[in-house]
């Protein structure tokens, strides 16, 4: 009976062997088929039938203390694959990471999270790089796929990997510029040649989109061009270019040659008009705003738009001054500590409103030559909200006479000025059957070629304006900034010292007190 028991018992051995090389086999080749189950099958016999045959002995066997002792060792073991297990599934889906980087260049942008947060379909990447770039490619794409169960993505070596090439790029492809990024959803693809994460999100901003939106600047009154056709001109190409790789489409408008405001307009831009809009532009604005339209309109101070008057129909008033902010600063001189104070037509933001444009807007903007706002009225419609967007520090004020600033270069506070803090924009949002919303700002310097890129600020501040205008919301954060691009230059003799520590000295010395401590045991 012992060596009937003993063969029966071998049998049980064979067949679990038998059955896990049937589950090893089924998973290689991906899907099971018939000799993957064949061979699970026998061993599942195998495996049971000595069970049953000698089931007193089993019995019997399991009574026992070592079987006992032994299941309890299984059950431990088990239980710590499967604590393992889950704090691995834990922290996948709740992973923690410390980006500790001046820039925060290894963690998304806010703007980069919003986008991914508000996927409505399934977006597929497919990332061609070198293996030099593959770390850092697999480092940032497993941050967007964090984020979002719709972002799906795939890195590919094209060295290792041709035929992938071939299937993406067609049969003829021969050559691959790296990187190469295939973006697509079901109906768009965009392909980019950047791994930048400002790239890769404007990207998802295409293929995402169902439709551009329309957005004109209007013409002929001085205003800032965004087609410059000649040196010297104050220009928005900058902001222009960042509209286009954020899907927008851009174009410049007469409204003098037109009797309304075009129907695919989404957005209106007016940037620091210097002469006045005549009577039918005005009507064509009027009747854009009462129609549901959305307007930014940028003036600068002494501006002889006649626009004023129609933002007083708005309850907004764009003051006559200019506003100034004072800056104090102490300097040791042969006579001690003195305190120095500056006048500067150049004030930056020292608070922001609470609105969807500046929410968690952390970066300072600075405006140039600015004139403050102002509402007219404090008991506003009820259908109407206004918000103040920028503020400037208590140490600023709206200075009103301007002659004797300009002429005189005198620039005092008195009772006549409007006192700091100033606000230098407001946003108008009107909820009734036809949604409205205006965006109005005391300068349009701060959004000029030249100011833009200066201040950390002003290019997002615009583009979160531009974007809650044209309702879309999930554009609006603070975007992805270039990473810093930081070298250490080591000089021969600071090369060796690391050398010797790390190659010579370090080893030498684990050498030695392992000596030190076998000698101690002996």
């Amino acid at each position: 009976m012992k060596n009937k028991f003993n063969l029966w018992k071998g049998s049980s051995y064979d067949g679990i062997v038998i059955a896990f090389l049937g589950w090893l086999y089924g998973i290689s080749i991906i899907t099971f088929d018939a000799l993957a189950w064949l061979l699970i099958t026998i061993g599942l016999v195998l495996f049971i039938l000595p069970i049953i045959f000698n089931y007193k002995i089993v019995l019997n066997n399991l009574k026992s203390k070592r079987t006992q002792l032994g299941a309890n060792t299984i059950t431990i073991i088990i239980l710590v694959f499967v604590i393992v297990g889950l704090l691995d599934y834990l922290s996948i889906r709740n992973s923690w990471r410390i980006d500790t980087t001046s820039k925060k260049e290894f963690s998304l942008s806010d703007q980069t999270i919003s986008i991914i947060k508000n996927l409505d379909r399934e977006v597929d990447l497919t990332a061609f790089v070198s293996e030099v770039e593959m770390n850092q490619m697999e480092d940032r794409l497993i941050e967007y796929s964090y984020h979002s169960g719709k972002f799906k993505y795939e890195i590919i070596d094209p060295i290792k990997d041709p035929d992938k090439v071939r299937e993406f790029f067609g049969p003829d492809q021969q050559y691959l510029d790296l990187p190469s990024i295939i973006i697509s959803t079901k109906n768009k693809r965009e392909e980019i040649k950047s791994i930048l994460e400002e790239d890769i999100s404007n990207a998802l901003i295409k293929v995402t989109r169902d439709e551009k939106r329309k957005i004109y600047f209007t013409q002929g009154h001085g205003e800032k061009s965004i087609f410059p056709d000649q040196a010297g001109m104050s220009t928005n190409e900058l902001i222009k270019t960042e509209l286009i790789n954020q899907y927008f489409e851009i174009d410049a408008l007469n409204l003098f040659q037109e009797n309304k405001v075009p129907e695919d307009t989404d957005v209106l831009i007016i940037s620091g008009p210097m002469k006045k809009f005549a009577n039918n532009e005005i009507n064509n604005i009027r009747n854009f705003l009462s129609s549901g339209g959305n307007v930014l309109i940028m003036l600068d101070p002494e501006s002889q738009s006649g626009l004023k008057p129609l933002l007083e129909e708005w309850n907004i008033s764009v003051n006559d001054d200019l506003v100034l902010e004072t800056n104090s600063s102490f300097v040791l001189t042969s006579t001690g500590l003195n305190r120095q104070s500056s006048v500067s037509a150049a004030p930056s933001a020292a608070e922001y409103g609470d609105h969807m444009i500046t929410k968690n807007f952390r970066y300072a903007t600075t405006f140039i030559q600015s004139s403050s706002i102002s509402k007219l009225n404090e008991n506003e419609d009820q259908k109407t909200q206004i918000t103040e967007l920028v503020y400037t520090s208590p140490n600023s004020w709206g200075e009103t006479n301007l002659s004797l600033l300009f002429d005189e270069q005198i620039a005092e506070q008195d009772e006549s000025d409007f006192a700091g803090p100033t606000i230098l924009a407001m946003a108008v949002e009107k909820n009734d059957s036809l949604k409205t919303r205006m965006v109005v700002v005391g300068d349009s310097d701060f959004a000029s070629d030249i100011y833009v890129s200066q201040a950390p600020g002003n290019m997002d501040f615009f583009l979160n304006i531009v974007s809650w205008l044209a309702e879309e919301e999930d554009l609006i954060a603070v975007r992805p900034k270039e990473p810093d691009n930081r070298t250490i230059t080591l000089s021969m003799k600071q090369q060796n010292l690391i050398l010797f520590f790390l190659i010579i000295l370090l080893p030498l010395l684990t050498v030695r007190i392992g000596i030190h401590i076998y000698m101690n045991r002996s």
